[in-house]
Order: C-alpha cells, then sequence, then structure tokens
C-alpha cells in the first residue's frame, strides 16, 4: 500500500533502491511537473528539497533519464543539513539518494553536497555557506563515489576541513552507498561506516605504511652492496 503522497510508480522505483516509504516521508521528497532544459519540456520529476532551519532553500528536481535542475538563484547548501547541526559527527555523500540510503540503515547525521562532483576543481560555494554547520564536528566521513571525481571531491572537501577529522570509506566493488545498499543491505552498509579510515597526514605515517617494503625485506633480506673489484 502506498503511504506516501508519491505515484506508486516512483515509489516502487525507490523501493527497488533499497528506500522505504518511511524514509520518503521522513526525507520530505515530493513530485510533480518541471521545465527542464536539457530536454526543452515539461516532464514529471523527483524533488529532492533543501531546508535550512525548516525554511525550504533550495529544490533539486531529477528525471527519469537523470537529468538534473537546481532552482535558479537559491542558495546552495548540502541536503538534510538540519540533521547535523547539533551532532559532533557527519557522513558527507555526493547524492541525495545516498542520503536515504544512510538513512535508510540508521545513519541521521548525513548530508549530500547539491552539485555532485567532477575531475577539476569543484565549486564548494555550498560549503562557505555552511561552514558553521562543521564548526564543532570531531569526526568527519567523506563517503563520496568510488570513482575519480568522487575521490577528487573527497581530497578537496578533506582539505577545506581539516584532513586530521575525516576520515574515508570504501565502497568496495559499488559505485556509491545506494549501489552499496542494493547490493549487500542495511548491515553491511553500516559496517562500511565502522571500517572508515583516518586521512594519511603528510610527514606521519606508520609501520602499516611500511607493510610491502618490510614483507619484501623479510622475504629476500639485504640485497648485496656495490664491489668494484669485480
Amino acid at each position: 500500500k502506498n503511504n506516501t503522497e508519491l505515484s506508486g510508480s516512483l515509489v516502487k522505483w525507490f523501493e527497488g533502491r533499497g528506500i522505504s516509504q518511511f524514509t520518503l516521508r521522513q526525507m520530505k521528497v515530493t513530485e510533480g511537473k518541471e521545465f527542464m532544459p536539457q530536454d526543452n519540456k515539461i516532464l514529471n520529476t523527483v524533488q529532492f528539497n533543501y531546508f535550512r532551519n525548516d525554511v525550504l532553500t533550495n529544490i533539486k528536481y531529477r528525471t527519469g533519464n537523470k537529468h538534473f535542475k537546481l532552482f535558479k538563484d537559491a542558495e546552495l547548501i548540502f541536503y538534510n543539513l538540519d540533521a547535523i547541526k547539533e551532532s559532533k559527527s557527519v557522513i558527507i555523500t555526493e547524492g541525495e539518494i545516498d542520503v536515504l540510503s544512510f538513512y535508510e540503515a540508521g545513519f541521521r547525521n548525513v548530508v549530500s553536497v547539491p552539485n555532485g562532483a567532477s575531475t577539476g576543481k569543484n565549486n564548494l560555494q555550498y560549503l562557505d555557506n555552511c561552514i558553521d554547520y562543521f564548526e564543532n564536528k570531531k569526526e568527519i566521513i567523506l563517503a563520496t563515489d568510488n570513482d575519480l571525481p568522487g575521490i577528487n571531491l573527497r581530497n578537496e572537501l578533506s582539505s577545506r576541513l581539516g584532513i586530521e577529522r575525516c576520515y574515508k570509506v570504501s565502497f568496495k566493488d559499488c559505485k556509491d552507498g545506494n549501489e552499496y545498499l542494493v547490493k549487500y543491505g542495511k548491515e553491511e552498509l553500516i559496517t562500511v561506516i565502522k571500517n572508515k579510515e583516518a586521512f594519511p597526514v603528510e610527514g606521519i605515517f606508520t609501520t602499516l605504511n611500511l607493510f610491502d617494503e618490510l614483507e619484501l625485506l623479510f622475504k629476500s633480506g639485504l640485497k648485496k652492496g656495490y664491489r668494484d673489484w669485480e
């Protein structure tokens, strides 16, 4: 039974992505017609609503063919921003559906960047607009996509937010949190966060960073020195 204000087909699509009706209601996901410039026509869209202090600040529109649009001239902020106001830790993802996926797994302190990632320099205006939300954070888990743009965004965010309090995660053979949820389930997605890794700080290393070299030395021993009389 559809207990949302969304169409049955959209609810079924989300359920296929591992997202329940409860999460859709809690995250205030809506649906409606919107003109999409990529298609040059009005299409049905799923709408991810961005709030700051319970005030609607921006809307991300997504079509069935994966075209996106933010509301023109609206302020760029993180998706689900209000949820991290008081928390000491935060999970940052690359997309709204990834936020819904972590919410499905029981995490509430999760946000998404509004404009994805690129291989070049990313527009981090949303971070400037929301920087006060991160001043009290002791742990920042960067769960961006497992591809080159996602890794580039992860590195930029860790540089801006302070690498010493940032952590990274591994989605194994999956691209992002939602794909991981669909393939492995909620419990395994929780394990992804539990197995987070600290970023190596420049100039600081442990024996684990030298493991390969030490193992080779153990197996092969020291190389012979140079002898110029032979």
